[in-house]
């Protein structure tokens, strides 16, 4: 029919066939399916009294996309088109085998239908076909005796549906349908086994989802801070700005003043204001490791906790907080955004309402809020003296502070009103609770305070670490100051244990001690963490032992990591180390889970030890520390650390051997290599190929082969890559080492498969699969099954390459290997494409795509979202 030019309200109809691209269905299946599908819509729509002729339809592969004619009364599409087709479809699948059966989701949408000259463009259609991929009627159809599912927009049911009179509107759900940037309410029905008629639904309010409550603890020993408070609700409580805008209090203040406490008590007083959830956020923004937590990865958890399906999270920010902003539309919620770093952090994370709350914490004064936003400004500062009386009152006992109130104004007037110092005043003066206040007001009368920071120079902490140092045990102090010297942005306690050279149990009870008294923290993973200022003040008490110390926290590091590199990869050749330092008490990890836990938790604080041995000299143990850490930087895709770390190994391999230096530039360029630094990639290669010549290790020699191939496919030359890798066969093959041999030839068969010689590489991939097989080594047979994945889908076995992958796939998460693990979901998604399987497909890249985004794999990245943005169009290669 002529297409009009003008927008047009119609009626739209979408049919999807479930489990069309199902692997039991060949091609012959799936034209049965088609011609199943078409005749039982045709026939329906005549049953309907409805003109197929006269209505737009096109083909979806799986599915059909129609538009009805605008003249035509629309009740006819819910009162009798399921109905018919239900009993259409039901005809075909008695007369069909199980593999050309038929079940249907129907979406039944109406709107304004703009065309242009490439088809029809609108908002409506975009929601019709959110609604036949919302999970609700996925679900209805999955779960239900019958072929035919319907979802039915909220328009379209509240001006159709509920007024029809030959159907009954009561045997409809309503469903929350939140897929992509879309977050409506629709309603689900079974034309051919209908709910049980509930007219309560009808009257009842939409479907809600979870409702959050990620709000901490309530702080137990909160004093003062009323003017604050008061002005928080006075912000909450003045009308909402033009637009009626999102209401945003931005909270500054130096580190130590207790934002976050006062955000948390304000939130807890008033609970009630916010009956449809609070949400909380750490972002991260001034934290140990100064890497505040992206936007994207806050937004996601928010939408989590709303219950968005992972597969329904859109992959670019923009969209995603669009989507949270729906979510929170209309909601009386409270959230918290604490510890920002600056607005453009915040800014995604604001909802666009005046019905929701927001606090944001930061050490900023985030102008960028007040500016654009019209933000209120809390400046949080130091207490007040009465304040500061009742902090000290609340940690001592009231009797206690009463019976000398002298020494309380002092301690009052030397800690300036800092919580923490306060706190740490407090936490010493219950330590020792036979001492009278005046012992402490009178150390600190003799001693001063000196600056506390950049932040506050009002306020003063060192003098106050000083005191607290002088009153701690003789073990207490050691522990303190060698906890000021410690590499790493915080310490386990085995690490511990081995710095100090005591005891687990011993460590244990010191540290419990420094807790107590405020210069140590403990987080929730057991793990303790010092304060940036307190750590520098705590380095200049470290006494005479620092070099015995840090020798015996290197070695920790260096013998455990090796140990946990041998459990992860046992057939790495072995190395030898030097015996521990005495004192120093490797942990014993048991098998492959705890090894790669271990790195987990450890890993930076291997990289710090290692900069510590390179500092002091320890070539030695620079170059091992680097080697101890191949295996977790290769499953992780820490990449860019493994790049640090083998440029420390090589500086320390300089005074070492050939041989060293040669695995150091072999290391390091292949390091290079997979962060795409190929110039200096191919450097480093050719040197240790150089020096493996010169020293007669033809094993190092067939290794750098190999990563130059590597290099080579990298940057595109897969010619020059199969010359490479046969080169590795060719050496590896003179040596008694059967399994290198056969990982080289899977790696010659990738390289000839790169070139189109299939059956030359099918050849080689499973031959080395078998030897695999039968040896038992995993990372061979996973390499190996990748290959002939790849080889299967590039020659038209699409189902074949499916299950390769799937096989592999499973194999690289068993082993955490992360970085494989994005290749394979990337690799598995082009066969999904081929067979039509797009939310297959679509779902695979768009894990491989967070894998590569946090791996900083940014030209993968780019290559999965050019393939999410043509999943519409021609899926296979």
């Amino acid at each position: 029919m002529e297409r009009p030019r003008a927008a047009v309200h119609r009626t739209i109809i979408l049919v999807d066939v479930e489990g069309f691209g199902d692997r039991h269905r060949t091609n012959h299946h799936q034209v049965a399916v088609r011609e199943g599908l078409y005749s039982a819509v045709r026939r329906a729509f005549d049953a309907a009294g409805i003109s197929w002729a006269d209505c737009d339809h096109e083909d979806r592969g799986d599915g059909v996309f129609i538009l009805a004619p605008a003249q035509l009364p629309k009740a006819p599409f819910a009162e009798v088109l399921p109905r018919a087709l239900a009993e259409k479809l039901h005809e075909h699948n008695t007369t069909h085998g199980a593999e050309e059966r038929i079940r249907l989701r129907m979406a039944l949408h109406a709107g304004e239908v703009a065309y242009d000259e490439h088809g029809v463009t609108a908002a409506s259609v975009n929601l019709a076909f959110r609604l036949l991929d919302a999970p609700a009627v996925k679900t209805a159809l999955a779960e239900s005796p019958g072929v035919l599912a319907v979802i039915a927009s909220g328009w379209f049911f509240e001006e159709v549906i509920r007024h029809c009179v030959h159907i009954d509107p009561a045997s409809f759900l309503p469903a929350t349908v939140a897929v992509k940037e879309t977050v409506t309410t629709a309603w689900v029905g079974l034309p051919d086994h209908p709910y049980p008629p509930d007219p309560t639904r009808l009257t009842a309010e939409p479907p809600a989802g979870p409702v959050p409550h990620q709000l901490p603890a309530a702080p137990g020993r909160f004093i003062g801070r009323t003017d604050e408070l008061a002005i928080l609700t006075a912000a909450v409580n003045a009308p909402a700005g033009a637009g009626g805008t999102v209401v945003i209090t931005a909270i500054a203040g130096a580190g130590g003043m207790g934002k976050t406490w006062l955000a948390l008590r304000w939130a807890h007083e008033h609970l009630d204001r916010f009956p449809d959830g609070q949400m909380f956020v750490d972002l991260r923004g001034f934290s140990a490791d100064n890497t505040p937590m992206p936007p994207e990865i806050a937004v996601r958890g928010f939408l989590e906790a709303f219950g968005v399906d992972t597969a329904h999270i859109p992959v670019d920010l923009h969209s995603q907080a669009a989507l949270f902003r729906s979510l929170v539309a209309g909601k009386r919620m409270l959230i918290v955004l604490d510890n920002a770093v600056d607005a453009a952090q915040v800014a995604p994370l604001l909802p666009g309402s005046s019905t929701t709350t927001v606090l944001v914490t930061s050490r900023n004064h985030l102008p960028g809020l007040i500016t654009a936003l019209g933000a209120h400004h809390l400046r949080v500062d130091i207490l007040t003296d009465a304040e500061a009386r009742a902090l000290l009152s609340a940690r001592l006992g009231a009797d206690r502070v009463a019976a000398e109130p002298t020494a309380v104004d002092e301690l009052v007037a030397y800690c300036g009103g800092l919580p923490l110092a306060l706190s740490i005043v407090a936490g010493r003066a219950r330590t020792h609770s036979h001492l009278p206040l005046d012992t402490f007001a009178a150390e600190l009368r003799e001693v001063g305070l000196d600056a506390l920071d950049d932040d506050d120079p009002t306020a003063s902490l060192p003098a106050v670490l000083s005191w607290s140092v002088r009153a701690l045990t003789a073990d207490q102090a050691r522990a303190f100051g060698l906890l000021g010297i410690a590499p790493g942005p915080d310490i386990g306690l085995p690490a511990a244990a081995s710095l100090t050279g005591w005891s687990i149990p011993r460590t244990r009870a010191v540290l419990r001690g420094l807790d107590q008294v405020s210069l140590l923290g403990q987080d929730t993973g057991g793990r303790y963490r010092v304060h940036d200022l307190i750590r520098r003040f705590a380095a200049d008490h470290a006494g005479v032992d620092q070099m015995p110390a840090l020798r015996r926290l290197v070695d920790f590091y260096l013998h455990t990591a090796y140990t946990g590199e041998m459990l992860l990869d046992p057939d790495r050749p072995v190395i030898q180390l030097h015996p521990p330092a005495p004192g120093c008490r490797p942990d014993s990890l048991p098998d492959y889970a705890a090894a790669l836990a271990w790195f987990e938790a450890e890993q930076p604080g291997v990289l710090a030890a290692q900069q510590v041995a390179a500092a002091h000299g320890w070539h030695q143990a620079v170059w091992q520390l680097a080697w101890s850490l191949f295996t977790f930087h290769s499953r992780r895709g820490h990449f860019h650390d493994e790049v640090a770390a083998w440029r420390s190994g090589l500086a320390a391999a300089m005074h070492l051997g050939d041989r060293d230096r040669a695995r150091a530039h072999h290391h390091l360029g292949r390091a290079y290599a997979l962060t795409s630094r190929h110039g200096d990639a191919l450097d480093h290669l050719h040197r240790a190929l150089t020096l493996a010549e010169h020293v007669g290790d033809q094993r190092l020699e067939a290794h750098t082969h190999r990563m130059l191939a590597v290099a080579a496919g990298r940057q595109g030359d897969d010619e020059r890559a199969l010359k490479h890798a046969t080169r590795a066969l060719h050496c590896l093959q003179t040596l008694d080492n059967r399994m290198r041999e056969t990982e080289a030839l899977n790696a010659v068969a990738w390289y000839a498969a790169r070139l189109g010689h299939y059956d030359q590489a099918r050849a080689n991939s499973e031959a080395a699969l078998a030897a695999h097989r039968e040896r038992g080594y995993r990372n061979g047979v996973a390499a190996a099954l990748n290959t002939l994945a790849y080889v299967a889908h590039h020659t038209g076995r699409h189902t074949d390459a499916i299950d390769y992958y799937q096989e592999a796939l499973t194999l690289r998460r068993e082993q955490g290997n992360v970085y494989k693990e994005a290749e394979i979901l990337d690799g598995i998604g082009q066969p999904h494409c081929a067979l039509g399987r797009h939310d297959e497909a679509r779902a695979a890249w768009r894990q491989a795509l967070r894998l590569y985004e946090v791996q900083h794999r940014g030209a993968d990245a780019e290559h999965v979202l050019r393939q999410l943005d043509a999943l519409d169009g021609s899926c296979s290669e």
